[in-house]
């Protein structure tokens, strides 16, 4: 099976352990929940890009790097991809940023530079917390079944991590190399 790959924001140890506390409290029915180390902001699925694709990838964001530097994101309450009826995806929003959407652009464009065919969907920030709703019926009130914090918190976003994907272990993503966004000093 050929190993994918995708370029995502990692999360601070206190975002995850918000978002893991929270998912242990939950009573909603969905086939598989996230591990609470893999929880991230993606910014572009690679799919099974070549080593050659991501040896480039990585030379260009080790060169673009020095004009990005940490931002705030802040968490936006829960939605879902799907129908109300059978929610393929349950996942947490980030509110809009006009830093995030930057980078997401840069790396987007990185990445189809060295080679690497990348979806064209319109980008949407957000941390997966569960997949494939097997509930009865529909699922209602997401807002019944937040705290406070998913509307509330914020972090810095400060690492640009290639994560590999193993679907069969747990955590399933391993961090192939990150680069970290640099603080400017004047």
């Amino acid at each position: 099976m050929a190993m994918h790959y995708f370029l995502a924001l990692s999360l601070p140890n206190q975002i995850k352990k918000i978002l893991n506390e929270w998912k242990q409290q939950q009573q909603l029915s969905f086939q598989s929940w996230v591990h609470w180390e893999d929880y991230h902001i993606t910014l572009a699925f690679l799919g099974s890009a070549p080593p050659s694709s991501l040896h480039t990838i990585q030379q260009e964001l080790e060169k673009a790097v020095y004009k990005w530097k940490p931002f705030s994101l802040q968490l936006q309450g829960l939605r879902t991809f799907g129908t109300s009826e059978r929610p393929r995806v349950l996942w947490v929003d980030v509110k809009h940023s006009k830093e995030l959407f930057t980078l997401q652009r840069e790396v987007h464009t990185i990445c189809e530079e060295a080679g690497v065919s990348l979806e064209t969907r319109p980008y949407r920030p957000h941390i997966t917390v569960a997949r494939r709703w097997k509930g009865q019926g529909q699922l209602y009130d997401l807002q019944a079944n937040e705290i406070e914090e998913l509307y509330t918190a914020s972090f810095s976003a400060e690492q640009l991590v290639l994560f590999e994907t193993h679907p069969t272990e747990t955590p399933k993503y391993k961090e192939n190399f990150k680069i970290s966004l640099h603080s400017h000093s004047s």
